[in-house]
C-alpha cells in the first residue's frame, strides 16, 4: 500500500505571536494524540540557543503537569479545551494520558532533554557517535584557537627559507601600495576564513590547488592586467602622437575631457571609468572643440573628426570587453597571496586540535555535512531516521545553509513515510548572517517544490506580545521602511509584516532626537536623558526589573552599565563589564609591575599620571616636573613620594600574598569607594582564583593577568529588581514591559572593509568557480562593471535589510512601553527611516525633537 505524502507545515511568527506557545500546543498534540505514553521518544525539536530549549522543555512539562490534575487552573485551562477538542478525547482521557506521559519523562527524563535540543548540541551528539577520540572535548571560543595558529604559524613560517621569502614578498606588495602590512592580522584573516561557515565551499576548492598552482594562478593574473594596462597605455600614447602629427592642440578640446581620457590611459589610470557621460554626450553629438578656440584648430578638428572619433570608439570598446576581467583580476590579486598559505594553516590547525584534543564548536556543521556528501553515511543517521517521526525546527530563518542540508534527509524521510514536520520562523528577526544564518533560507523552502511531500504555509498574525499603540506604530513604520528595498523579497516581508492587535488599548511610543551639533558629549547626553527616564518610569509606579535598555554592541552596553552602577542603580547585564577598564584596578597592576620590576619607568610614568589625573596625589609642582623629580628615586622613596599616606612600605609588603598586598594597595590609596565596589571585589576574587592556578609570584600573576584580563568581567549580585542591560541580539525572544533604545542610530550600511565571494568563469581562473574580494566603500564608484556593481548591490541590500531586522528585534520587544533615542543628523542610519516615517504621516517637524504614540502610564 502507497502512503500518501506528509505535510510540511511552515509558519511564519512575526515577534509576539505566541510561537513557543504555538509549538508548545503542536507539541503536546503529538503526544496526546497517541496512546503510547512513551511518544516523546520520537519527537525530535531544534531550537537556536540553549534558552529557547530550555523554555520549550520547562512549557511542555508545566503544561502535562497541570493537564495531570482533575482540575485546570485557569491559565492552562483554554489550551486544555482546545486540546480536548482537536483530539476528539474527553477531558478523563486527555488528563489520563497527560498523567502517563508525564510519567514517562520523568523516568526517562535524558531521552526528553536530549530530544529538545539546540541544532548546535544534536549535531555534536551524531559526530560524537562516530569519532574515534571520544576524549575529545568541545571548544567554543574560536578567537584564542585561531590566535594559538597564528603564533605557532609565524615562529614555523619565519623558520623556514621558502616561507620567509614569501612572507617578505607579500609585505613587499603591500608596502608598495602604501599600506602598512601587519603580518599577524593577515594570517588570522586567513585562518578564520577558513573557520567561517559562510566560506566552506569556495575555501574547500582553494585547498584542493598545490601552492605551486596558486603561483601559477597569480602569474596568470599579473600578466592578464599588465596585458590590459599596456593596451590602455598604447591607446593614450597613439592619441597624443596623433595630436603631434595633426598639430592640434590638446587644449581646444571642449572642457579637455577627450585629451584628459587618453592621458589617464597613457598613466594606466583606468581602475575607475575614465570615460565620463559629459564627454559621451558631445562625442554623440560630434561635438570637439570650445567655440573660443583658434580657427586653425577648428579647421584642423573638423578635417580630423572621423580619426579622432574612430579612435575614441576603438579604445572605449577595448576599454568594455576586458575591464570586468581587470577589476575582477585586481581585486583577486589583492587576497591570492594570503590565499596561498591556506595549506599551512590547515596544517596548524589540525595539529593543535590533535594535541589539546578539541573539536571547534564552528566546524560541527561542516563535518557532518562532508561526512554526509562523501558517501560515508554515518550509521547513526539510520538509526535516527528510524527513531524520530516528528519534527519541529524553530527560529529556521537564523539556521545555516549546513544545517538546514544535515537536517533536511532526517526531515524528508520521516514525511515520506507519513511522519510530520514543523518549521518556525520570520525573516524579519533574521539578525546573525554573521554566523551563517540567512532567511533567504526560509524563503526558498516556501517557495520551491517537492515531490516527496507537501507544503502548507501560514501566518501566525496577532501579535499577543504589545499594546495596541505599539502594534500599530510597528506596523505603520514597518510599513514605511518597506519601500526602501529595491529587493523584492525584501519589500514583500515587511510590506507583509502587518500584525492583527490582541491587547486593545493603551501601550506608549516616544522617540526622542538628540542633535550631537548641540550636544558635544552624545553618549553622556544620552546617559543623562536615560537616568531621567527611569526616574519618570519608577514614578508611573514601574520597578527596575520592567525596564530593559538594548544596545547594538557591548561597548555602548558597558558604557551605560558602568554609569548605572556609579549611580547607585541596580543591573543585571550580559554585556561584559571587564574589570581592566577600570582605573582603580589599572592602578593596582601597574603598581605591581613597579614591585616586579622597579626599574621599568614605563609603569611608574602610567602609575604617576593616574594617580595625578584622578587627585589620589596632589602636587604644587607641574605635573611633568613632579614627575622627573621622582621618576628615578629608589623603589621605597618613590612609593612614599606617591603615597599622601606613609602607610605602605617595601618592608610591610615582604612575605605577603598577592591578595594582602592587592588589599594594601587598595588601603593605601583610598581606592574603595561606593561607586566601584563591585570592580573592586571583582578583581580580589580574580587574585584569589589566580593564586589557586598559578601560585604567589608576582610575576606569574602579572602573566596571567595579561592572558586573562580581555574576559575578566565584574561580579554583579543578581538583584531582582535590577534594570536589564543586554545586546538586541541577546534580546531576541524575550519581552519586557519597558524597552529603553538609547542610541537608535547604527549605519545601515558597513563601514567596514568586508569579505564576499563572486562566482567567475572557471576556464578564466584555472578551474576557480569563485573569487574572494575584499568589498570596501570605493565599490560605490565602480559603475562600468555590471557583476560587479551588482554583486555591491546585493551586499549593500542584505546589509540595509540585516540592520533593519535588528531594529525591528528591538523594537518589538516591548510590552507596555517603546522609548528610543536618536541622533538628529545622521542621515546613513536608521533614524533617517524613523524620520522619514514621520514626514510620511505629515507629523515631522524640523523644531520638534519628541514625538510620541498613546498615553505615558502603565498598563495594568
Amino acid at each position: 500500500m502507497m502512503l500518501v505524502p506528509s505535510t510540511l507545515k511552515i509558519y511564519n511568527a512575526s515577534a509576539g505571536s505566541g510561537k513557543t506557545f504555538f509549538l508548545v500546543k503542536n507539541y503536546l498534540y503529538v503526544l496526546l494524540k497517541s496512546p503510547n505514553p512513551d511518544e516523546f521518544r520520537r519527537v525530535l525539536a531544534l531550537t537556536f540557543t540553549k534558552k529557547a530549549s530550555e523554555e520549550m522543555k520547562k512549557r511542555i512539562l508545566q503544561c502535562l503537569k497541570e493537564f495531570s490534575n482533575q482540575v485546570v487552573k485557569k491559565e492552562y485551562s483554554s489550551l486544555f479545551h482546545h486540546l480536548v477538542k482537536d483530539l476528539k478525547l474527553t477531558k478523563h482521557q486527555l488528563y489520563e494520558r497527560s498523567k502517563r506521559i508525564l510519567s514517562s519523562i520523568l523516568h526517562d527524563f535524558y531521552s526528553f532533554s536530549k530530544n529538545t535540543s539546540t541544532i548546535d548540541k544534536f549535531t555534536y551528539n551524531i559526530i560524537r557517535s562516530f569519532i574515534s577520540n571520544r576524549e575529545v572535548t568541545l571548544e567554543m571560543d574560536p578567537k584564542r584557537f585561531l590566535l594559538k595558529i597564528v603564533e605557532n604559524l609565524l615562529y614555523r613560517l619565519k623558520n623556514s627559507e621558502e616561507w620567509s621569502n614569501i612572507l617578505v614578498q607579500f609585505s613587499l606588495e603591500k608596502l608598495k601600495k602604501g599600506k602598512n602590512w601587519d603580518v599577524r592580522k593577515e594570517l588570522f584573516k586567513i585562518a578564520h576564513l577558513m573557520l567561517e561557515e559562510n566560506n566552506f565551499f569556495p575555501i574547500k576548492k582553494i585547498k584542493s590547488y598545490s601552492l605551486e598552482d596558486l603561483i601559477q594562478l597569480k602569474n596568470t593574473l599579473i600578466k592578464r592586467t599588465k596585458k590590459f594596462e599596456k593596451e590602455c597605455e598604447r591607446q593614450g600614447e597613439k592619441f597624443f602622437l596623433f595630436l603631434r602629427k595633426t598639430s592640434i592642440q590638446k587644449n581646444s578640446f571642449i572642457h579637455s575631457d577627450l585629451p584628459r581620457l587618453f592621458q589617464k590611459l597613457q598613466m594606466r589610470n583606468i581602475f575607475f571609468n575614465p570615460f565620463n557621460e559629459r564627454l559621451e554626450k558631445y562625442i554623440q553629438k560630434r561635438v570637439f572643440y570650445k567655440c573660443a578656440v583658434q580657427i586653425n584648430q577648428k579647421i584642423l578638428i573638423e578635417k580630423n573628426k572621423d580619426k579622432i572619433l574612430s579612435l575614441y570608439e576603438e579604445t572605449k570598446s577595448i576599454y568594455k570587453k576586458n575591464v570586468s576581467y581587470y577589476l575582477l583580476d585586481k581585486f583577486f590579486l589583492k587576497n591570492i597571496s594570503i590565499l596561498s598559505i591556506i595549506h599551512e594553516v590547515e596544517k596548524e590547525f589540525h595539529f593543535i586540535k590533535n594535541e589539546k584534543k578539541i573539536l571547534l564548536n564552528a566546524e560541527l556543521n561542516k563535518i557532518l555535512y562532508e561526512k554526509i556528501t562523501q558517501g560515508t553515511f554515518p550509521k547513526i543517521y539510520e538509526r535516527i531516521g528510524m527513531q524520530y517521526k516528528y519534527y519541529f525546527i524553530d527560529e529556521f530563518q537564523d539556521i545555516s545553509f549546513l544545517q538546514w542540508n544535515n537536517i533536511r534527509i532526517l526531515v524528508e524521510n520521516a514525511l515520506s513515510e507519513n511522519g510530520s514536520a514543523m518549521i518556525v520562523g520570520d525573516p524579519k528577526q533574521s539578525i546573525y548572517r554573521w554566523r551563517g544564518g540567512d532567511s533567504e533560507q526560509f524563503i526558498n523552502i516556501v517557495n520551491s517544490k517537492s515531490k516527496n511531500y507537501k507544503k502548507e504555509l501560514k501566518t501566525l498574525e496577532t501579535n499577543f506580545r504589545s499594546y495596541e499603540e505599539i502594534v500599530r506604530f510597528n506596523n505603520l513604520l514597518y510599513q514605511s521602511i518597506s519601500k526602501i528595498f529595491h529587493s523584492t523579497i525584501y519589500r514583500n516581508i515587511y510590506q507583509d509584516s502587518k500584525q492583527k492587535i490582541f491587547k486593545k488599548s493603551g501601550g506608549y511610543v516616544e522617540i526622542n532626537f538628540i542633535s550631537s551639533l548641540e550636544n558635544e558629549n552624545y553618549k553622556e547626553y544620552i546617559y543623562f536623558k536615560i537616568k531621567n527616564k527611569i526616574k519618570k518610569l519608577l514614578k508611573q509606579k514601574y520597578v527596575l526589573s520592567d525596564i530593559a535598555i538594548l544596545v547594538r554592541n557591548n561597548q555602548e552596553g558597558y558604557f551605560l552599565s558602568e554609569k548605572l552602577v556609579e549611580d547607585g542603580i541596580n543591573v543585571n547585564t550580559s554585556v561584559s563589564l571587564l574589570i581592566k577598564n577600570h582605573l582603580e584596578i589599572q592602578i593596582i597592576i601597574n603598581f605591581f609591575y613597579i614591585l616586579a620590576n622597579p626599574h621599568c619607568y614605563q609603569k611608574r610614568v602610567t602609575l604617576i599620571f593616574l594617580l595625578l589625573k584622578n587627585k589620589f596625589i596632589r602636587t604644587k609642582k607641574k605635573d611633568h616636573d613632579f614627575i622627573m623629580k621622582i621618576l628615578f628615586y629608589p623603589l621605597d622613596l618613590f612609593l612614599k613620594k606617591i603615597l599622601s599616606k606613609n602607610s605602605l612600605t617595601l618592608d610591610k609588603l615582604y612575605n605577603k600574598s598577592i591578595y594582602n598586598i592587592s588589599e594594601d594597595i587598595i588601603e593605601a590609596f583610598g581606592l574603595l569607594n561606593k561607586q566601584n565596589t563591585a570592580s573592586i571585589y571583582s578583581f580580589l576574587d580574580f587574585v584569589y582564583r589566580s593564586i589557586k592556578s598559578v601560585g604567589n609570584s608576582i610575576i606569574d600573576f602579572l602573566d596571567y593577568w595579561e592572558s586573562k584580563k580581555e574576559k575578566e568581567s565584574i561580579i554583579i549580585s543578581d538583584h531582582r529588581n535590577a534594570i536589564r542591560v543586554m545586546t538586541i541580539h541577546k534580546s531576541k525572544g524575550l519581552q519586557f514591559p519597558v524597552v529603553l533604545l538609547p542610541f537608535t542610530d547604527w549605519n545601515v550600511d558597513s563601514k567596514n572593509q568586508e569579505g564576499i565571494w563572486m562566482d567567475v568563469s572557471p576556464h578564466l581562473y584555472h578551474g576557480l568557480n569563485a573569487v574572494y574580494l575584499e568589498i570596501g566603500p570605493y565599490f560605490k564608484h565602480i559603475k562600468h562593471d555590471e557583476n560587479i556593481r551588482n554583486l555591491y548591490e546585493d551586499y549593500l541590500s542584505n546589509t540595509v535589510f540585516d540592520n533593519i531586522n535588528l531594529l525591528y528585534v528591538a523594537t518589538t520587544r516591548s510590552i507596555e512601553q517603546l522609548i528610543l533615542f536618536s541622533k538628529l543628523e545622521n542621515e546613513k542610519s536608521v533614524s533617517f527611516y524613523i524620520k522619514n516615517f514621520l514626514r510620511e504621516k505629515k507629523i515631522w517637524d524640523e523644531k520638534k525633537y519628541k514625538y510620541f504614540f498613546g498615553k505615558e502610564e502603565k498598563n495594568y
